[in-house]
């Protein structure tokens, strides 16, 4: 027997001859797992990125029209202490109207002299006013009486250096007391004021809604021009054309003490109180100024 002759040999011997242009079974089947996932991962990916990109155009898109509409709300105070100023004949508030890009607006005049003074009025008052916006007698005395409270003369410091408010700068502050929730807050603010210096209010300047809130006289006229000089909330309620809606309110002194015609206040972002019973998307409105 011949020691070079392998095909003689035992098996366990013999040397292994390598078939070429054959792959191993086991290496085939890996490959196409690994090309199976990588498809995978990339259709994930670009799923990923597709759906990122509209909601990002999608959410620019809502921004623009957000920004847009609180644009046309700061026009229309603009145009409403315009008119107050200089007031055209038969122009009086609240006013409907449309602004050239097609944004319907209510325009409202709220007269200060016709709100509830958080600092000037009485406990009375107070408690009517509140118990009837709360409907709740125990809960309205209450608030009341921490409002009185809360405008007291400042006391001494204490030992941190603080003191106590006497009163208050702003309606805002009112969510401060005891008792007020956010929806008695938001209800609140609408016919509240700090600037008045009534112990009631003035039934001909007051709101309809108010008038009925605090028994007060209800013949005030729909529509009346503010006295000036004087203290107004101007609200205005903007609804664009695609839907979205934006609600500004400015408190502007008229006759201020700097000698200028007008000075704004405060700004304030509005809340809804309701849609207007005459509110239509086919409504005919004329154009709130003329280019």
């Amino acid at each position: 027997m011949r020691l070079t002759d392998h095909h003689t040999l035992p098996t366990r011997f013999r040397p292994i001859v390598p078939v070429h242009g054959r792959a191993c079974p086991a290496r085939r089947g890996f490959a196409l797992v690994t090309v199976i996932w990588g498809l995978g991962l990339l259709t994930l990916l670009g799923t990923v990125v597709i759906v990122g990109a509209r909601y990002r155009a999608k959410t620019a898109v809502a921004d623009g029209m957000v920004a847009s509409t609180a644009a046309a709300a700061e026009s229309a105070v603009n145009l409403a202490i315009s008119v107050i100023l200089d007031p055209l004949p038969g122009t009086s508030f609240p006013r409907r109207c449309r602004l050239p890009e097609g944004e319907r607006i209510d325009i409202a005049v709220e007269e200060e002299i016709g709100k509830i003074d958080l600092n000037a009025a009485n406990l009375p008052t107070l408690e009517r006013f509140f118990v009837g916006l709360t409907r709740d007698k125990a809960l309205g005395s209450r608030i009341a009486q921490n409002i009185v409270d809360f405008r007291k003369p400042p006391q001494p410091s204490n030992a941190a250096g603080q003191t106590r408010n006497s009163g208050f700068s702003t309606i805002m502050e009112l969510d401060r007391i005891d008792g007020i929730s956010p929806s008695i807050f938001r209800a609140a603010v609408r016919f509240t004021t700090v600037l008045s210096g009534r112990v009631e209010p003035a039934p001909e300047a007051a709101t309809a809604d108010l008038r009925i809130l605090m028994n007060l006289d209800p013949s005030r006229p729909a529509r009346r021009r503010p006295a000036l000089p004087g203290n107004v909330t101007i609200r205005a309620d903007v609804s664009a054309p695609d839907g979205s809606r934006y609600i500004r309110e400015a408190l502007v002194t008229f006759g201020a003490a700097s000698g200028q015609p007008y000075a704004i206040r405060e700004w304030r972002r509005g809340d809804v109180v309701g849609e207007p019973a005459t509110r239509s998307d086919g409504e005919a409105l004329q154009s709130c100024f003329r280019l």
